[in-house]
């Protein structure tokens, strides 16, 4: 009987042995996770931090486009304000030049224009830069 005891008491010993091996190599697996999984969050916010840093650069490359393209518009508004001012100063001075002129009403200035000859000669030798002898006022056209 004794024996069987004995048998009895090493296989619960076994019994345990095999227990606290298995909760060792458990116990073991378990910091190996662990550590794999610190590893990849640690990995997982290094990449975060590097695309925080490109989307700040990014972000500040933008803003100074948009500077850029505000400025321009800015100067563009401010252009084309005055190029109405200057359309409407024309379009009086045309006005008084119609209401001051000797033809006949509703003649346009265009037909003014056509109707005047125009000496090509004048306005060639006008641009021209090379030759400095040809015709140089209206007073040589008319003599």
């Amino acid at each position: 009987m004794e024996s069987f005891h004995s048998d009895e008491a090493e296989d619960q010993h076994q019994q345990l042995s095999l227990i606290n091996e298995r909760k060792q190599r458990r116990m073991i697996s378990n910091r190996e996770s662990a550590r794999r999984s610190r590893m990849r969050k640690q990995k997982h916010l290094d990449e975060l931090w590097s695309q925080v840093v490109w989307l700040r650069n990014e972000n500040h490359q933008l803003i100074d486009k948009l500077n850029h393209v505000s400025e321009s518009h800015d100067k563009v508004v401010q252009e084309n304000v005055q190029l109405k001012e200057e359309a409407t100063e024309l379009r009086q001075m045309l006005s008084d030049l119609q209401i001051t002129t000797p033809f006949p009403p509703n003649t346009s200035f265009r037909d003014v224009l056509d109707d005047l000859p125009c000496n090509t000669a004048y306005l060639r030798a006008e641009s021209s830069s090379n030759n400095q002898s040809t015709i140089t006022t209206s007073m040589d056209l008319l003599g």
